[in-house]
C-alpha cells in the first residue's frame, strides 16, 4: 500500500494541525521567516503538522515536496535565508512516515 500525506498514521510527537487558531498562526509565522532565497520560498509551502516538544513543522508543497521546518519565531526574513530556517525535505510521504515512526519511538509512543 502506498502511503500519503493523508494517510499518514500521525504519532506523538507529531500531530496534524486541525485546531483553527494552530494553523493560521504557524503559517504566517513560516511565511515570516522565509527570504527569497530559501529553499521553500515562492513554493506555496503549507503547514500540515507540528511537533509537541519542539518548534518543528511539517509542510507540504503543491509540487509533492515534503519537509519538516524548524521555526525560530524571528520576526523577520533570516539574513542568512539559504540556512534558515533550517529544514529537511523527505522524498515520500513513506520516508516522511519513517521520520515520524522514529520519532514516536524516542519520544515513547512506540
Amino acid at each position: 500500500m502506498t502511503t500519503t500525506v493523508e494517510s499518514l498514521n500521525w504519532r506523538l510527537p507529531w500531530r496534524r494541525l486541525t485546531h483553527p487558531l494552530d494553523l493560521p498562526a504557524l503559517q504566517r509565522q513560516l511565511e515570516r521567516e522565509l527570504a527569497n532565497a530559501h529553499p521553500l520560498w515562492g513554493r506555496n509551502a503549507e503547514v500540515i503538522g507540528r511537533r509537541v516538544d519542539t518548534d518543528d513543522v511539517l509542510v507540504s508543497c503543491p509540487d509533492g515536496t515534503l519537509a519538516t521546518v524548524h521555526l525560530d519565531w524571528a520576526k523577520v526574513p533570516h539574513s542568512r535565508p539559504r540556512e534558515y530556517p533550517s529544514m529537511e525535505v523527505h522524498p515520500s510521504a513513506v520516508a516522511l512516515q519513517q521520520v515520524i515512526d522514529a520519532d514516536a519511538a524516542d519520544y515513547g509512543d512506540g
